[in-house]
């Protein structure tokens, strides 16, 4: 989910200071280490924005360029994350905990609207 954001929120810190005003769900800058854009690869010192409901329910928010920023959704658990990236049990858990992940990228959305372009 690609939204055109105002200028002046053009940095995860901004994002992350506008967020926290709006929800009460855990906020952190980390270290992307989720693989959503179908690459299979991660980009050494990319970071991201994790919006964290729970151990398995989250968003991850990145700024890509010209103001334009992503919201996927994600497990913000290490581990969960792992869990879910090989084999058969990783489908089965993918399947149980994908609901609320994508109703935390919802929410997350949301809440964003106030700042699009």
């Amino acid at each position: 989910m690609t939204i055109q954001i105002d200028q002046h929120y053009n940095s995860l810190e901004k994002i992350k200071q506008y967020l926290t005003s709006k929800t009460q769900m855990d906020l952190s800058i980390v270290q992307d280490q989720w693989v959503t854009d179908d690459s299979l690869t991660l980009t050494p010192g990319k970071q991201c924005l994790v919006v964290k409901k729970s151990g398995t329910a989250g968003a991850k928010v990145n700024v890509l360029e010209s103001g334009t920023i992503d919201v996927h959704p994600i497990p913000p658990s290490t581990f969960i994350n792992n869990l879910t990236q090989r084999g058969i049990l990783a489908l089965i858990v993918h399947n149980i905990i994908s609901g609320s992940q994508k109703a935390v990228a919802k929410e997350v959305l949301s809440l964003l609207q106030e700042i699009k372009k």
